[in-house]
């Protein structure tokens, strides 16, 4: 008869969250320094985070290879203390796992907020670490001596399991509150940008993922009852899961703000290079007429006069004639001898491909100026 074992479905999912989340954190990592943006600290707490999740999953690993999904009785008996121990390990990890991630987006915050909002983002910072410490260390105080709390044949004094499941309970509580108020505070900052009804919902609702989080704290509080049975090797699958349910959507919730941005940008290119190549190729170019006398006289151009926005300059040959080369719309340069009789004649060249020139032909310059009304515009779009 086989033996019940929850084993492989508990390192089946925790494994799946950690490479998934990975892959998120990856793409919002190579957006930003494929930009030339750099990172911030947002990032590298949100890399310490993703690294605790994969020693977590590990030590999750290890302690099913000792047993760690089936029941007491089926475990051997050599093998318990080993398993609590690891578990405890990768409790007290997984704790500041969760909180980083959930820091990691409080972070991006504090870029974009200003006065009382930033003051708030910093108390939400503040007390989800210090409200976590105690859920991390109450595996090594609660017991005397310590060890009792990984192996039960020690002799020694415990605290009671309930109050500790029940600050368990207020610590999620606690991390829900957060969550739902970090993700919903963005929606303020947006709101108020000077963005189409379209823009501001698309990037109120990338920044409000951390509502995911939330709601997989709320799952994890309620299976951490669980802790308290006593076969809770084989019983602790669902609070083992949701622990790392939780930590794997923050770091993708976090990351969904970035990847929003990256691949927008990367499609609007995509498409207006082509969009321009179609038109381009749709196009009837002019008719031109050729003028032997410009194309066998050698001349030698010396600088530009001037730049005009309709992409033209005016030049001089050796003979001090004022020659004017223009560049269409389908890119064909075409030449305009101006004599003394006023008399223009337009003529192509060569395009521009083969016309072998120096210095600039064309320079356009594109100003960007933002409101003072709203300063978090200026920081949104870096920020992310």
């Amino acid at each position: 008869m086989a033996v019940p074992d929850n084993g492989p479905l508990i390192v089946g999912v925790t494994w799946g969250l950690c490479l998934v989340s990975g892959g998120f954190l990856g793409l919002r990592l190579y957006a930003k320094l494929s930009r030339r943006q750099g990172l911030w600290w947002d990032d590298h707490i949100l890399i310490i985070s993703w690294g605790l999740l994969l020693v977590e999953t590990a030590l999750t690993q290890a302690g099913q290879c000792l047993g760690f999904g089936k029941h007491t009785a089926d475990i051997a008996p050599q093998n318990l203390a080993i398993i609590a121990l690891g578990m405890s390990v990768g409790a007290s990890i997984s704790c500041f796992a969760s909180t980083l991630s959930k820091i990691s987006f409080g972070v991006t915050l504090l870029r974009l907020t200003t006065s009382y909002t930033r003051a708030f983002v910093w108390f939400c910072i503040v007390t989800l670490f210090f409200v976590m410490l105690p859920s991390a260390l109450l595996t090594w105080i609660s017991c005397r001596p310590m060890a009792k709390a990984w192996d039960s044949t020690i002799e020694g004094e415990c605290w009671d399991a309930e109050a500790i499941v029940a600050y368990g309970i207020f610590n999620a509580a606690w991390c829900t509150w957060i969550d739902f108020a970090l993700a919903l505070l963005p929606w303020k900052l947006v709101w108020g940008l000077q963005l189409t009804i379209k823009e501001r919902v698309g990037v109120g609702i990338a920044m409000s993922m951390g509502l995911l989080a939330g709601v997989c704290a709320v799952v994890k509080g309620m299976y951490l009852m669980q802790l308290a049975e006593a076969d809770f090797y084989f019983n602790g699958k669902d609070v083992t899961i949701w622990t790392a349910v939780e930590t794997a959507t923050a770091i993708v919730g976090a990351s969904i703000p970035v990847l929003r941005v990256f691949f927008k940008n990367t499609l609007d290119s995509y498409f207006s290079a082509h969009t321009h190549t179609d038109s381009t190729k749709s196009s009837t170019p002019p008719p031109s007429l050729p003028l032997s006398s410009v194309q066998s006289r050698r001349s030698r151009r010396s600088q530009h006069s001037r730049y005009r926005d309709e992409e033209e300059a005016i030049m001089k040959d050796d003979d001090d004639e004022e020659v004017e080369y223009s560049v269409n719309e389908y890119g064909r340069v075409y030449a305009t001898p101006r004599n003394s009789a006023g008399g223009d004649v337009g003529v192509m060249v060569q395009s521009p491909k083969d016309m072998k020139h120096e210095g600039i032909l064309q320079t356009k310059t594109v100003s960007v100026q933002y409101g003072e009304r709203y300063p978090a515009a200026k920081g949104i779009g870096t920020a992310l």
